[in-house]
């Protein structure tokens, strides 16, 4: 009897230390606390250091990866790709992960990207932000009106201009002169009364704007034309415009795109993108339209409205999103039109084509101006973006 008490004593003890042997052996990890500094952008690249630090007790090694995520923060823009693996060993307080911001002189908004770490079948998430020293917030007035930031989820910017110099790059521009005569026909096909010019004063850049100038002058119209004809051509992604426009009768400002096989095939068989049109005695309104050849001309088109102001007040940005088949117009990030390829044999849209910008006096479509036209009359753009 008394060996047995003497057994069942035992059994009962032994569980006892074993339990204990094996919380002596084993991390009691509560957590993984983030640290992280304020982060600005910077005029140039410049590291950051983020200190993660265990919370709890842990008496063996483990390993945390780590991995940055894109956010409105992008890859290659905003800030270096990052990844890895820390290892904490006992008696150690924290670890750091050191990550490269890329810094530029263009006002941004605030920006995000996201750090993930992994560690005992456990993932943590923690969103981060840039922000920039001199950000879009400060530096735009109510008046400014819309604007978009230089980055979209899942898209790279291949091309832009911010119109930060004092003259026209002609690296990517070229000014278009004259008063588009053609066998004899002038007013550049749409019996238009202006002559391009490259004057200063029809055609500038202050203080980080693109401003094409339309005026009356003793002997007509004056105005100014711009393409990239022959050195940025563009195939696909997304465009963001960001433009004020002018108004008034016989004003016709736009935004749009020839394909570049015109000098082969001509118009309209080369294709026409409309990014954006209007017509000044309806300055409330935009238009999107694509015109192409199918047994004859054909279009489509489609329009935006704003209901309580016109585009001279403000800067709004007018965009398309241009995929294989198939296009969409956007104001504002709101959409307006789509268009496809549907059963369109002669589709010229999933070729290259290059950018005009222009303002035309008079024409077919708009009209001639009248004495309620007042000049002189401007677009002013801040920028041209270009993602795929």
């Amino acid at each position: 009897m008394k060996k047995i008490i003497r057994s069942a004593l035992f059994l009962a003890i032994l569980p006892f230390f074993c339990w204990n042997c094996a919380k002596s052996t084993q991390n009691s990890i509560q957590g993984l606390k983030i640290s992280v500094p304020d982060i600005t952008e910077g005029n140039s690249d410049h590291p950051v250091q983020i200190t993660i630090v265990p919370e709890g007790i842990f008496v063996t090694a483990f390993d945390a990866g780590y991995e940055v995520t894109e956010g409105s923060a992008r890859f290659n823009q905003d800030i270096k790709q990052a990844s890895g693996t820390l290892t904490f060993k006992p008696g150690q307080s924290g670890q750091t992960i050191s990550l490269i911001i890329i810094g530029d002189t263009f006002p941004e908004l605030t920006e995000n990207f996201e750090l993930r770490i992994t560690y005992n079948n456990t993932t943590i998430t923690r969103t981060i932000s840039i922000t920039d020293d001199d950000p879009l917030e400060s530096v735009l007035t109510d008046a400014d009106g819309f604007y978009t930031s230089r980055t979209h989820p899942s898209m790279e910017l291949v091309w832009q201009d911010e119109f930060e110099d004092t003259t026209l790059n002609l690296n990517d521009w070229s000014p278009e002169l004259g008063n588009g005569c053609d066998k004899g026909i002038c007013g550049w096909g749409n019996q238009e009364l202006e002559s391009y010019t490259d004057q200063k004063e029809n055609l500038r850049l202050e203080k980080g704007r693109l401003i094409i100038t339309a005026l009356k002058e003793a002997s007509g119209y004056t105005s100014a034309r711009i393409k990239t004809e022959g050195k940025v051509e563009v195939q696909f992604g997304r465009i963001d415009i960001r433009a004020k426009l002018p108004m008034g009768q016989g004003l016709w400002p736009a935004i749009w795109m020839l394909g570049t096989n015109i000098s082969t095939v001509g118009w309209p068989a080369c294709g026409e993108i409309d990014i954006m049109e209007m017509i000044g005695k309806e300055p409330n309104v935009v238009h999107g339209t694509v015109h192409y050849d199918e047994n004859g001309h054909k279009s489509s088109g489609g329009s935006y409205s704003l209901s309580q102001e016109d585009f001279s007040e403000r800067f709004h940005v007018f965009s398309l999103v241009w995929d294989q088949d198939r296009m969409e117009w956007y104001v504002d990030n709101e959409k307006f039109k789509t268009f496809n390829k549907a059963n369109i044999v002669n589709y010229p849209f999933n070729a290259p084509f290059y950018f005009i910008f222009n303002v035309a006096v008079g024409g077919a479509w708009p009209g001639n101006p009248d004495a309620t036209t007042v000049f002189p009359q401007s677009m002013t753009v801040d920028y041209i973006r270009v993602y795929h």
